[in-house]
């Protein structure tokens, strides 16, 4: 057990080195001038006070460095797979066959011509045939939606502007249509206008035809309005395309494979399997991911320097209150000031007590006065440090005391006690009303699910 904990320590000091070179030598080559440095300076050096603020940014960027090297060593590692995965699922066989499954489904192609051209094809596969009584029920349902599926992409059957889409294969299903038309003067049977015969007033066209599953049959008519459509040379050829692959369905039907055409207008086809775009977008996502990361951490650290202030703010009543208690009993200001001090300590080496900011700063003050720094300046750097108004007027209370005397010092920080209780009621209130801010949004999600689950059963009801 000891042997795999180095392997994986020293494998972390490697990743450490790493980063930290390439740290270096981006420093090198920007002159030190990254975008945010100076913001993570200021946010490190209020979270870690007393420290080494050079280190501390030196040890953040070379953190962050190791944690976008992890993400992209996990991508590259994952990319390969990826690849394996996609180039390896192959449903088209000999270069015009599909296999058929239990259900039907559709599969990309891509479709390349003799002149060089590509397009991209979408073929369904059918399963195979159904039982007497499906094949009835199938029927009846077909015949009820038949209207849908020959409109095209026209409005309605009394405006046809466009081909209509007499198909010879209801797509899903393995019924088949045949077709027979009133008249053939402004429709073929492929469900092409034919333009050369078209009214500007319209024709009317009436439509009949026998839906075959198995050996069962139905029978669907109907009427439709003909008008000059426009058709564009691209249309005619995908038209025919798709005529072409709807007879090779019915003529392999009980075949296990399906075939696809091989030539249409005369034209060789070469069909292709198209693959998915997976890895294409795992590498984006993967970049984003990094772009995200690198950025998030900033995001996180001046987070973290908001909750300090929030902690400070909340942690000024307890503090003044303390003091003013401290001198009544007789105290002087310095005293005070490291009797807390030892208190935080002592509770902080036996786990009574979490990190407090602003006893943190307190710390480094009566180290600085131990140091031999005037008690004055120390108080003059302590509310510099904090950067709060309130730690700053504190501050500047102290230095007063000491320079023109005690006297109406216990009588301001009395009233700064009262302010400061003030404070942390309003500072509680704004927390709630953030509560409840952020507690909005769900409301409002809610309040549309219960909407939407009571009008929708009432409009379908009115609509049936």
């Amino acid at each position: 057990m000891k042997s795999i904990g180095l392997k994986k320590d020293t494998k972390q000091s490697r990743l450490w080195s790493l980063a930290k070179y390439l740290n270096s030598q981006i420093f090198r080559w920007t002159k030190g001038r990254i975008p945010g440095r100076e913001e993570v300076e200021k946010n490190l050096k209020l979270l870690h006070t007393g420290s080494d603020v050079a280190k501390e940014t030196e040890d953040y960027y070379i953190e962050k460095t190791v944690l976008l090297l992890k993400i992209v060593l996990a991508g590259l590692c994952i990319t390969p797979l990826i690849l394996a995965a996609s180039w390896g699922e192959t449903l088209l066989t000999d270069g015009y066959f599909l296999p058929r499954k239990g259900i039907t489904y559709r599969t990309e192609l891509k479709l390349k011509m003799e002149e060089g051209l590509e397009r991209e094809v979408t073929v369904s596969v059918e399963p195979q045939k159904l039982s007497g009584e499906e094949s009835r029920a199938l029927l009846e349902e077909m015949v009820k939606n038949m209207d849908a599926y020959i409109l095209g992409e026209n409005r309605s059957l009394n405006e046809v502007r466009k081909d209509l889409n007499l198909i010879r294969q209801i797509e899903g299903t393995p019924v088949t249509l045949s077709w027979e038309l009133g008249s053939y003067e402004v429709l073929n049977l492929d469900g092409s206008i034919r333009s050369e015969n078209l009214k500007e007033e319209g024709s009317l066209v009436e439509l009949t035809a026998v839906l075959t599953c198995n050996e069962e049959t139905a029978v669907y008519q109907t009427c439709v309005k003909v008008l000059p459509p426009v058709l564009s040379a691209e249309e005619v050829f995908m038209q025919e395309l798709q005529q072409e692959i709807e007879r090779f369905q019915q003529e392999s039907g009980e075949k296990e494979r399906q075939e696809l055409p091989a030539q249409v207008q005369g034209k060789p086809l070469i069909w292709q399997e198209k693959k998915p775009a997976t890895t294409a977008a795992f590498v984006l996502l993967l970049i984003l991911c990094v772009g995200f990361v690198y950025t998030g951490k900033d995001r996180e650290l001046k987070k973290k320097t908001q909750e300090r202030e929030m902690q400070m703010r909340r942690d000024y009543a307890r503090i003044v209150s303390k003091l003013v208690l401290l001198m009544s009993a007789g105290s002087t200001i310095r005293h005070a000031w490291d009797l807390m001090v030892r208190d935080y300590l002592d509770k902080r080496e036996t786990g009574q007590e979490v990190l407090r900011y602003a006893y943190e700063e307190m710390t480094l003050t009566s180290r600085e006065m131990q140091n031999g720094i005037a008690e004055a300046k120390a108080y003059e750097n302590f509310g510099i440090r904090c950067r709060i108004s309130c730690y700053l007027k504190l501050s500047a209370l102290l230095e007063q005391n000491l320079t023109k005397g005690s006297r109406g010092l216990s009588v301001m920080l009395n009233t700064e006690v009262q302010e400061a209780f003030e404070q942390r009621k309003e500072l509680a209130r704004c927390r709630g009303e953030e509560t409840t801010t952020r507690m909005l949004l769900p409301m409002i999600l809610l309040l549309v699910v219960v909407m939407i689950i009571i009008l929708v059963p009432a409009g379908m009801a009115m609509g049936g």
